[in-house]
């Protein structure tokens, strides 16, 4: 909120001999919002700890940064930016209000490193081979019987910090066309497709029914009115984790695979067949 007001402080204003008026500024403006509420603290105990961080940091040679990875670009050294949070997260194109507070697709390349559109190369769209959500929001394909509760297990689908049970369900080529698109996915990469091992019958949602029709675009709002419409297939119903070949997998799951290329434009590239890195076949 110091940023979009315009009055934050940047890392670069570390070496300014003005930081600490500029710091005493903005310290004064948050103990003025903190006057509103009753709540007690001691503001020199903060400053102590905030202040050793400031001294480690100072340790640190500055870069700008805008500078370094467009001279990394030129020269042809190879960059990789990964984004954080899922791509209908994003504040502007997710799943708003349940969406993060920063831009998560691939144009935070541009806003967060000074990289220009047109010099981003490839673009990896990574995604599970079914769906997952951590807490609140829609979610058109979400199981929430035995078939969801199987999906949770044979994933470990709980937070790696908490512990929390992450909600499941069938794989939403509605959503997952749409961040293609606005990510300008250039090539898939498919995770955790062991999981789907001993399913008899494997569904994707390749449309929702709304209230006035059908649409395989993802629309304005969703919410409990949204029905997803299912394209079953055939279970492969063998272990994959053996498995380094594209052409030695099974002919329902390349069915699967194939039919998710369709559906996105994009070739998947890379397949993970489970959690160790070896466990990885690229095509």
């Amino acid at each position: 909120m110091d940023k979009t007001g315009r009055n934050g402080l940047r890392v670069g204003d570390i070496s300014s001999h003005e930081f600490k008026s500029r710091y005493n500024r903005l310290k004064e403006k948050h103990m003025g919002l903190l006057r509103q509420y009753d709540f007690k603290y001691d503001v020199k105990e903060y400053e102590k700890e905030w202040f050793d961080g400031i001294k480690k940091l100072r340790r640190f040679g500055f870069i700008d940064n805008e500078y370094v990875m467009n001279d990394y670009i030129t020269d042809n050294v190879p960059v990789l930016a990964e984004g954080a949070q899922g791509a209908m997260l994003d504040v502007d194109f997710g799943t708003y209000p349940f969406v993060t507070s920063s831009n998560t697709l691939c144009a935070g390349v541009c806003t967060g490193l000074g990289i220009a559109p047109g010099r981003i190369g490839e673009v990896y769209g990574i995604f599970k081979a079914y769906c997952t959500r951590v807490g609140s929001g829609p979610f058109p394909t979400e199981l929430t019987d035995e078939t969801g509760e199987r999906l949770r297990r044979e994933g470990d689908e709980f937070g790696s910090t908490t512990g929390r049970p992450r909600r499941c369900g069938w794989l939403d080529l509605v959503a997952l066309k749409y961040t293609v698109m606005l990510n300008g996915v250039t090539g898939l990469i498919m995770m955790k497709s062991d999981v789907l091992n001993g399913f008899d019958t494997i569904k994707a949602a390749v449309d929702y029914d709304l209230p006035d029709g059908e649409t395989s675009r993802f629309p304005y709002e969703v919410d409990d009115s949204v029905k997803p419409v299912y394209r079953k297939f055939k279970g492969w119903k063998c272990d994959l984790k053996k498995i380094r070949k594209y052409d030695d997998f099974p002919a329902e799951f390349k069915e699967y695979v194939q039919f998710i290329e369709e559906q996105c434009g994009v070739p998947v590239r890379i397949i993970s067949v489970g959690a160790d890195r070896e466990e990885t076949v690229v095509r």
